[in-house]
Parts: structure tokens; sequence; C-alpha cells
């Protein structure tokens, strides 16, 4: 529930995106200044009593979070202002996929087959997006968007590096280092009344609540049920720009969505599966030792 809730809210963020009318360097800066604060805030919500020694201890895996959500950040700000959401979801979604490239190479973790096979669909799926956005001349956009779920497979690498600590910290630094490369270029001056309605409901209670929310859910279930329901943001998001301004995706882009929607899921549901699996074999053992 804890995750769902996060991605639900999560979902409604390329409509209000797509409403602010400031260009994208303005954007991330704004974004960033907003949400860095409320992230804090939500961590020490969460943290109570505990919250100065997760600070002292995120070091610099903290750090290196940071430095990666920011790139996140500055991806996905100009993906989405380039390119269509949709677009920039679908690309978002890779991120776990990349997140299992990551961990093969950097902590020699073994790599299921499956996960092989999916990052080979995923390579499908993104090479169709790609030629789609060849044809729509925004491929720059859209090449961001991939950045953007690099970086985001770096951050849950190091997420998974150090399980015992609480990073919401370094995201919210993160959030804050992307506003940094936002502000020699940004005009906030440029927004309008109606513009600061929809960034402080995006900046102050969207993005922290989400992330906080979606951060907090591997502490309960499976990474692999995680990235399962993140999937809904990749279909309610880009369905919700579609109801809310009419952006229609194009065809390219919703047959390579299919196409990732449906290895990704396929992926999540196998991994789950296989921890089940593992989990009744455990099971078995502990009961026929006893």
């Amino acid at each position: 529930m804890i995750t769902t809730v996060g991605v639900l809210i999560l979902s409604g963020e390329g409509v209000l995106i797509r409403l602010i009318e400031v260009d994208s360097w303005t954007l991330l800066f704004l974004r960033g200044v907003l949400a860095a604060p409320g992230l804090f805030v939500f961590f020490l919500v969460m943290e109570r009593r505990g919250w100065w020694d997760q600070l002292r201890s995120m070091g610099m895996a903290g750090l290196l979070a940071a430095v990666l959500f920011a790139i996140d950040n500055v991806g996905f700000i100009y993906s989405i202002t380039h390119t269509s959401v949709a677009n920039t979801f679908l690309l978002i979604s890779l991120s776990p996929l990349f997140a299992a490239l990551f961990t093969r190479m950097v902590l020699r973790e073994t790599v299921p087959r499956r996960t092989w096979l999916a990052i080979a669909g995923g390579a499908v799926a993104t090479s169709i997006i790609m030629l789609g956005s060849l044809v729509e001349g925004d491929l720059p956009g859209t090449l961001a968007g991939l950045v953007a779920a690099v970086a985001l497979g770096g951050t849950l690498v190091v997420l998974r590096a150090r399980p015992h600590l609480n990073l919401i910290p370094a995201v919210a630094l993160g959030s804050a280092l992307g506003a940094l490369v936002g502000l020699p270029a940004s005009s906030p001056s440029s927004a309008s009344p109606q513009d600061w309605v929809y960034l402080i409901a995006l900046g102050l209670f969207l993005v922290p609540v989400a992330f906080g929310l979606i951060a907090t859910g591997p502490r309960y279930i499976p990474a692999a049920e995680v990235a399962l329901l993140l999937l809904l943001e990749t279909v309610l998001g880009a369905f919700a720009v579609w109801v809310a301004v009419g952006e229609v995706p194009s065809m390219a882009t919703v047959v390579g969505g299919v196409v990732l929607i449906g290895v990704l899921a396929a992926h999540s549901i196998s991994t789950l599966r296989s921890l089940g699996r593992a989990a009744g074999h455990t099971d078995r053992e502990v009961h026929d030792s006893g």
C-alpha cells in the first residue's frame, strides 16, 4: 500500500509539468528548490528520534546517490519537456534493468538469466521508441530520458549496497544539486501566479510524498515487487496526460511501450515467483531440521 500510494501520486507529475508554462531550466530549478526541503521534512517525520544518526551515517554512499539522482532529475526534466510524457515514462521504467547491469559490474552479484532476457527485450523496445523519435524529431529528449534511466539505475545500486541506511536525505540533496544545474539559465520571474500554484503542488507535495513513499517500499517488499508497481506510473502517467492535455502518444511509442511493459511485468512476476520458491525451500529445510 505504501508503494502503490506513492506511485499513484507520482503518476500525476506529468500533468502538472505540462500545465506549468516555464522553460525546462526554470522548471528544473524551481522543482528542485521546492522538493529538497519537502523531502527532508518527510525524512524527519519518518525517522523522528534516529534522524541524526541516519544523517551522519550516509557518508560517500549518500553523496554518490545524491549526484546520481541529480543527473536523473536533469535528464528527466529535459526529456519530459522535449519529448512526449509517454516516451519519458517508458524510458525511466528501464531503470531497474540498468540497476541489474550495474549490480553485475560493480557489486559482482550474479544476474539471473531472466534479467538478461529482460534487458534484451528492453533494448528492442527502446530501439522502437528511438526510431519513432527520429521520425518525430524529438530524439534529444528521448536520449535525455535514457540518461535519466541510467542515473536512476545507478541510484538503485547505491541503495541496494547500503540497505540499512535511509537515503531520503541524499535524494533531497540530489534535488538541490539539480536545482543548482538549472539556476544559471533559469528565470523564476517568468512563472505566472497559476504556474506557482502548480509548482508548489509539484515541489512541496507531489515529489516529496511520492518519492518518500516509494523509497520506503523496499524496506517491506522485494525490489521486484516495487518495480512491478512502478509500471503503474508508466501507464497511468501517460494516460493522465492524454486525458488532461490531449497529448496522444505516437504509434512507435505505443508499440515500444507495449513491448517494454510486457517485458518488465514478466520479469518482475518471474522474480517474485523465484523468491517465493526460495522462501518455501528455506521453510522446508527449517522444518526438516526441526
